[in-house]
């Protein structure tokens, strides 16, 4: 039997042992000019090397007095104070006179002639006077070792004296990329090939964190290859970062190359994603291999590479800003596994209550998700995931002030969504309209769960011939719903360039030479194309394909288009994208949905108006298939 890990620890244990062995690694240091020094890291304490101010100096500009001789000053009994006997004139920032121990801000003195000022009130010692070292004094301590030099940490080094320091060098990493269907993001890919940007993403994080780094050539899965880079690049680094080979595939060479050549130290983390990581040591140099799942490869450099990066220079990584969160729907999750899901955050109108946590999609290699993501959820090893009402922590990705502003909608897929999304961002909105594509139901049941602000549908009512609102008298019974046409749109069969299989009519779909790709249940392109094969006569069984489903138009015109499947129904505006044939069947009306008390809320407000407008209508009706006369039209029922 072969052991797919070595180890497989609790995350809490995997960080101290790299902390352990690892406890003594730095980089070298080096003098730099302070002014040069914001972002690097201090390699000793600092001491000053002057008072400043070092000398006492007026705060104000006025003039310098004996506070003595202004003890009965009044408004009732002003005193006359002889210019260069009693007072001298001062700026801000000029030493005190000899014998003065006071300032009167120049807005309280009257000058009464050549010689003379007048006050009318009272100073005590020390008044508007700024005494030595007030700001800095010599030899103390400014900032200790292990110290992230700040912008504003230079004024006070320059002004204490300070004009070189020592820090610590960048840490330096190199990164292998490895895989045989790996090509560069630049060149033209064919069938097989994969972009490797595991490399870019990983580099821009540990430039973020203070290291100088290097990617080598990709290498192709030749273990004497991987071997030969690995002993290479280690003397020349203090970080080695190898992409991928971590798991344990009949390509993946890393753990035989490491296991013979260095310390293991462990491989494989209860963590997902992110759980075939290894890590070693060779010749006291840290080696981190990272999965090649994107997500995973991101997950492992941040909980991993992200510490080493840090301790490198002195410093333990920052605790992760995290904010404790709640669920309304059951998340399931493997006991035993810490796992990390992506996630966005919706705020309840008050904002009394926790956030909530609506999930996106859990795979690996799913890169749209992190990019949507507002935060990142934890679920404990010990947990058998959650169920509605359960709270969890969860580590944000941007500020909790923009993610109380945003407004989430879940629900069917549209072209002229993103559209909108980018236009709202464009003209600077003070919100962002943030998409989950999931399919009308599910985007029905989001918004009755309190986890968006509306949704989008546009469900056919095959008794009615209405769209949408016998679904909302299900889903909202006794509340005040609205509607908001976004758009009406063309709905049809996209068809390879050609139309080789000369489909002209839903009943050809019987042939069983024909592959049909579906949408996923609950989406309204499914309804559609349920009700179409009723009308026709048509049971689902005799439909190659029918089972067989993808989540929004783009990637079922995409399956056509790359050949998959001979055809698809979905909206014109897709195929137009994709570059596939379009054979139109019918029309149909998608309409935004929310409870009719959030019209008054502004972002609402906002996008109604946005939909309104006629360049906005121009803009989606150019996307072809769209009828926009209706948009942002408003229908309010009562349920």
């Amino acid at each position: 039997m072969v052991k797919r890990y070595l180890d497989k620890l609790p995350l809490k244990k995997a960080i101290e042992i790299l902390e352990e062995e690892f406890k003594d690694l730095r980089a070298e240091t080096e003098i730099i000019a302070v002014d040069q020094a914001v972002g690097r890291v201090t390699a000793q304490g600092i001491k000053a090397n002057r008072s400043a101010p070092d000398f006492y100096a007026s705060a104000m500009d006025g003039i310098a007095v004996k506070a003595k001789d202004t003890a009965d000053a009044s408004s009732r009994n002003p005193i006359i104070l002889k210019k260069g006997v009693q007072a001298v004139p001062v700026d801000t920032g000029n030493p005190i006179p000899e014998g003065f121990n006071a300032v009167i801000k120049i807005e309280e003195v009257n000058e009464v002639d050549v010689d003379n000022y007048q006050i009318e009130k009272s100073v005590p010692v020390w008044n508007h006077i700024r005494s030595i070292g007030e700001s800095v004094v010599k030899g103390n301590l400014i900032l200790t070792a292990g110290h992230k030099i700040r912008d504003f940490d230079l004024g006070a080094l320059l002004e204490a004296g300070v004009t070189e320091l020592e820090v610590y060098k960048k840490p330096k990493v190199i990164i292998i990329p490895t895989g045989d269907e790996l090509v560069r993001p630049s060149k033209e890919l064919k069938k097989g090939e994969l972009v490797e940007f595991n490399s870019a993403m990983v580099k821009s994080a540990l430039i973020k964190w203070g290291a100088e780094v290097k990617v080598r050539d990709i290498i192709k899965d030749n273990k004497e290859l991987i071997k030969k880079e690995v002993k290479k690049a280690s003397k020349e680094c203090q970080l080695l970062i190898i992409l991928s080979g971590s798991s344990a595939g009949r390509k993946d060479f890393t753990r035989d190359i490491l296991k013979a050549e260095a310390k293991i130290l462990f491989h494989g983390v209860n963590i997902m994603p992110g759980k075939p990581i290894l890590t070693a040591k060779l010749d006291d140099k840290a080696v981190v291999a990272l999965p090649g799942y994107p997500i995973s490869a991101l997950l492992d450099n941040y909980l991993f590479v992200r510490e080493l990066i840090y301790l490198l220079q002195g410093q333990k990584a920052d605790q992760f800003d995290q904010e404790v969160v709640e669920v309304k729907r059951k998340i399931s999750s493997d006991i035993g596994l810490e796992e990390f899901i992506r996630v966005n955050l919706i705020a309840d109108s008050n904002g009394q209550k926790p956030l909530t946590a609506v999930p996106l999609k859990r795979g690996s290699s799913a890169m749209e998700s992190i990019i949507k993501a507002d935060a990142i959820l934890r679920i404990s090893e010990n947990k058998e995931g959650l169920a509605p009402g359960d709270k969890a922590p969860a580590v944000l990705l941007k500020s909790k002030a923009k993610i109380k502003k945003d407004l989430l909608l879940i629900g069917s897929h549209d072209l002229s969504l993103d559209l909108i999304r980018n236009e709202i961002a464009k003209r600077g909105a003070d919100f962002r309209l943030k998409l989950q594509t999931v399919g009308s139901m599910a985007g029905l049941t989001a918004l009755r769960r309190g986890e968006s602000h509306l949704a989008g549908a546009h469900l056919l009512d095959s008794e009615s011939g209405e769209y949408n609102i016998s679904y909302l008298k299900r889903f909202f019974k006794n509340k005040k719903m609205a509607l908001i046409n976004l758009v009406n749109r063309e709905q049809g069969f996209y068809l390879k360039k050609g139309n080789p299989k000369n489909i002209s009519s839903i009943s050809d779909l019987k042939n069983k030479d024909i592959n049909f790709v579906n949408r996923q249940r609950g989406a309204g392109t499914r309804v559609l194309f349920d009700y179409l094969l009723k009308e026709e006569g048509i049971d689902s069984t005799q439909i190659n394909g029918y089972n067989k489903e993808e989540f929004t138009h783009i990637a079922a015109a995409a399956a056509v288009g790359r050949g998959s499947a001979d055809a698809a129904l979905g909206i014109r505006a897709a195929a137009e994208v994709i570059g596939v044939d379009f054979l139109s069947l019918t029309k149909e009306s998608y309409d935004l949905i929310l409870e009719a008390a959030m019209l008054d809320d502004p972002r609402i407000e906002y996008l109604i108006k946005l939909l309104r407008e006629k360049e906005i209508k121009e803009q989606i009706k150019a996307l072809g298939g769209y009828e926009v006369n209706a948009s942002g039209s408003l229908k309010i029922l009562e349920l």
